[in-house]
């Protein structure tokens, strides 16, 4: 019988599973399979994730959350088969990165164009400007009202910190170490693969189902499978250029193009489409 290593977590989990299906060291060994802890209902437990799905599951790896645990979660450790292994890791996010996320009454309304918010873009969403004097409004009222980007990184810090402690696998460190020299954040919950490839190698090797002889194979494989991967990068908010220089992001490009399901925009034309909540599918 097959045998599979269930990943219940966020979306950064579907990039986990598509990292583990694609490592033909452990693949003929070990399926790899993703409940998404963000989307799962109560009627999927009985139809998507029955008895059939967990049958073969002999290791999970779960993404933590702070607080009470949700009827979900309950609901995996029930149905999970005796004898399960399950290891632990905290989700990857970056708050400080974009300042002006916040409240946009159009996400609630049309969350699927542009779910990433963009509190200084809903405000200037009512004015009749050109191109030219709309992005010019945009960069004046976001440089009177940037916050303090080193206390918004230290809340970040403590929330990973947080998460770390109730987290078999530690990111909380080596994220603040290389966030200002590696890109590791496409938006504030999606991750490159420059994040993607320390956190499986660290599930990788605490995982006690997989046979230890093989690790290192798996672990050099992880990273040249991963060496040109961009990561969960269909849709890329761009980084304030204030906030590049403020925090020293290295690996910051002014003339970046950044993916947005199929468009490569800069920061500019991104800010006018998001104000304008203009459609990026004709």
């Amino acid at each position: 019988m097959t045998r599979s290593v269930l990943i219940y977590a966020n979306c950064q989990g579907e990039e986990l599973m598509l990292t583990g299906r694609y490592l033909r060291n452990v693949l003929g060994d070990f399926a790899f399979k993703w409940i998404p802890a963000h989307k799962v209902t109560t009627a999927d437990w009985t139809t998507l994730y029955g008895p059939d799905f967990m049958r073969d599951v002999v290791t999970v790896w779960e993404q933590v959350e702070s607080g009470q645990p949700t009827p979900h979660r309950a609901a995996l450790h029930e149905r999970l088969p005796p004898g399960c292994e399950v290891v632990k890791f905290p989700p990857l996010s970056a708050l400080f990165l974009w300042p002006f996320s916040g409240n946009d009454p159009r996400v609630a309304a049309d969350p699927a164009r542009y779910p990433w918010s963009d509190s200084i873009g809903a405000v200037l969403s009512t004015e009749n400007l050109g191109d030219d004097a709309l992005f010019d409004k945009y960069m004046e009222v976001t440089a009177e009202r940037m916050p303090d980007l080193n206390r918004r990184l230290r809340i970040d810090v403590v929330r990973w910190t947080a998460t770390d402690a109730l987290a078999d696998i530690k990111m909380a460190e080596w994220v603040e170490q290389n966030f200002r020299t590696t890109k590791l954040f496409h938006t504030s919950g999606h991750i490159a693969a420059a994040a993607t490839g320390p956190l499986f190698k660290q599930l990788l090797r605490s995982t006690r189902s997989l046979d230890r002889r093989r690790i290192g194979a798996a672990l050099a494989e992880t990273d040249m499978l991963l060496r040109h991967h961009q990561g969960q990068d269909f849709e890329c908010v761009p980084i304030h250029p204030m906030v590049a220089e403020a925090l020293g992001l290295t690996w910051y490009d002014p003339d970046a193009r950044y993916r947005w399901h199929g468009h490569d925009w800069t920061f500019r034309q991104y800010v006018l489409h998001y104000i304008r909540w203009a459609p990026y599918l004709d």
